[in-house]
């Protein structure tokens, strides 16, 4: 134990002089063009250790893909900005969203459960093609409608999952309509209509409630089946007459035997000899 613990103190003072030297190098100038180089090599490797972390499980670790993928993309950002040629130097910017958004993406797609994780990968990448848009020399569509475009389009997708999911995510639908309808607007030369298009939204949605509800008014009411009625029970009191819908108790006691009755020990009486 005492040996596993030398072990350590070792290995953690060797990396605290080596960062020491490094940080001294490159303070001195020495390094120059190098120190880009070696922070990349660093980012790098900090990713690949948690993006191993992610793979090797995927149902616990999930969280791990985040700061895998955004370090990796954090490596790609310091190697761009030194040694990239200057037409894609300024895409630095949208490759480090990108990676953070693909973080979010690898979350998603490892397990169709986490769908929450399709947002913000979808925004991110929305902002990143904003950035890499902006970063071109020419600008072949409005960058506020790409945003628009691509929120739309993430909303729309994740309204599309709701089959494949077995969950009630039809509500997506709502905003991606609304982001597509106003990305397609901006695209166009005609941005001042925008100022019309809520009203007349306001004006479209009002009346389809309104004619949905008197649509459902005049709905004709289904025919009752041909066929007899049911009637309510009918009830027999004891005296033969018919009580409709309520029962009548007769109980033993309520039973009289009828008077005219003649006991078989009584004997019976001659007739007189005048009716004879």
């Amino acid at each position: 134990m005492r040996i596993a613990n030398d072990n350590k103190q070792l290995l953690w003072g060797l990396l605290l002089i080596a960062l020491g030297g490094f940080f001294l190098l490159q303070v001195t100038g020495i390094l120059g063009v190098l120190s880009g180089l070696f922070w990349s090599l660093a980012f790098g490797a900090a990713g690949a250790a948690f993006l191993y972390v992610f793979f090797t499980n995927l149902h616990d670790r999930w969280w791990a893909a985040i700061p895998g993928f955004t370090l990796m993309g954090l490596a790609a950002t310091v190697f761009y900005s030194r040694f990239a040629p200057p037409i894609i130097s300024g895409m630095t910017g949208a490759v480090f969203l990108g990676s953070i958004g693909a973080g979010f993406l690898a979350i998603f797609f490892t397990n169709p459960r986490r769908w929450w994780a399709l947002i913000p990968g979808g925004a991110l990448f929305s902002v990143a093609g904003v950035a890499a848009l902006d970063a071109l020399p020419f600008a072949f569509i409005n960058p506020g409608s790409l945003l628009f475009i691509g929120l739309g389009a993430t909303f729309g997708v994740l309204g599309l999952m709701s089959t494949y999911l077995g969950q009630n995510l039809r509500w997506a639908y709502i905003p991606a309509a609304i982001l597509l309808v106003l990305g397609l607007v901006i695209v166009t030369p005609f941005v001042g209509m925008l100022g019309w298009v809520w009203p007349l939204a306001l004006i479209g949605a009002g009346a389809y409630l309104v004619l949905r509800r008197s649509g459902a008014r005049d709905l004709p009411v289904p025919a009752q089946p041909h066929g007899a009625t049911p009637q309510p029970p009918v009830w027999y009191s004891d005296t033969g007459s018919v009580v409709d819908g309520e029962s009548v108790v007769v109980s033993a006691a309520d039973f009289q035997p009828n008077e005219v009755e003649v006991s078989k020990q009584e004997p019976v009486a001659a007739e007189p000899a005048a009716l004879r």
